[in-house]
């Protein structure tokens, strides 16, 4: 058994190795996987380590570490460790303790603040998903401290998406609020909007993906009297960027959508602007021809329930805790 740097060469052995362990619910695709670890800014080749079986990955660990600033966020040298993942005929002999116990250690280098598993930048999962159920016991048994439940919803009859009343209603009693994508040379507003309103990670995110090349139709905006006062980020296979929401697309029959982050600046609040927003971006996404959608890490079940979303996969906030041994 050789331990090794995660590197770039190993993608197909990685991508074959997630597949056996979590493709059934998670299909993995090699653009995504290159997309989220080593293209990704806060991607830790140092931490980030494969086991090898002779020439065969047996075992790996990716681990983030925020080592430049997200918007207002400091580099405070935050960790996560974004995926842990062993081959099915390979478990039970100690590799994936041994990884989590040098992912843990190596981050532990740079930050005394609890370890994020999951919910890191460019993250797969929020958290532990409760379709790995024997992850979660697994990670708990070493040690883990465990949170809330966060979920993803879905909707599989966009196709057919008709605007709820409630939005209806919302578009009546505030007509001066327009709602469509962002138009070429409003890229500097909707950031200012961001920094303003959401910043961090959501105003982060959106600066990364307009200049990475990201599809400015892929920005929803809310203009109230030609000023934003709301966003919504959507994603199809149109798409130049994985959303999280399609990162599982392959489950899907058909073109599938995405929707999220969503939000509505305070002084816009309280009179059905977001609701608006949200069934003017499916709305969008239907006429792109989208039959499926997912919004992503959420606990807002109720308010997506008006749009016709349901349920579709859980997930566990779990970290684990600063100090002590992995």
């Amino acid at each position: 058994m050789h331990n090794q740097p995660l590197t770039p060469d190993l993608l197909p052995q990685a991508v074959d190795l997630w597949n056996r362990a979590l493709g059934t619910h998670f299909p993995m695709r090699p653009g995504l996987l290159r997309a989220n670890l080593w293209d990704e800014p806060n991607f830790d080749p140092e931490g980030s380590r494969a086991l090898m079986e002779g020439d065969r990955l047996v075992g790996m660990v990716a681990v983030k570490r925020r080592t430049a600033p997200m918007d207002s966020v400091p580099a405070d040298q935050k960790g996560w460790i974004s995926a842990l993942v062993v081959d099915p005929e390979a478990q039970g002999r100690g590799l994936g303790s041994g990884l989590l116990y040098d992912a843990v250690s190596h981050l532990r280098r740079f930050s005394a603040e609890p370890v994020g598993i999951g919910s890191d930048p460019g993250h797969f999962f929020p958290g532990i998903p409760l379709e790995c159920r024997h992850a979660l016991d697994w990670f708990a048994r070493r040690g883990a401290e465990v949170g809330h439940l966060d979920c993803d919803l879905v909707n599989m009859d966009m196709a057919v998406y008709t605007h709820p009343e409630a939005a209806l209603q919302a578009h009546r009693r505030a007509p001066e609020v327009a709602y469509r994508p962002l138009a070429a040379g409003e890229e500097e507003a909707v950031l200012a909007f961001m920094r303003r309103e959401f910043p961090g990670r959501w105003a982060w995110e959106l600066e990364q993906h307009l200049a990475g090349g990201g599809l400015r139709e892929d920005v929803m905006l809310a203009l109230e009297n030609g000023a934003i006062v709301g966003f919504a980020r959507i994603a199809g296979p149109w798409s130049r960027h994985f959303s999280p929401g399609i990162y599982w697309a392959p489950r899907f029959q058909g073109p599938h959508g995405s929707l999220g982050p969503i939000g509505v600046a305070p002084e816009a609040r309280g009179r059905g602007t977001g609701l608006a927003l949200l069934s003017a971006s499916l709305a969008e996404q239907r006429d792109r021809g989208v039959r499926s959608a997912v919004i992503d890490w959420t606990q807002l079940v109720r308010f997506y329930g008006i749009a016709g979303f349901r349920p579709w996969m859980w997930y566990v906030r779990a970290t684990m805790p600063a100090g002590g041994g992995g």
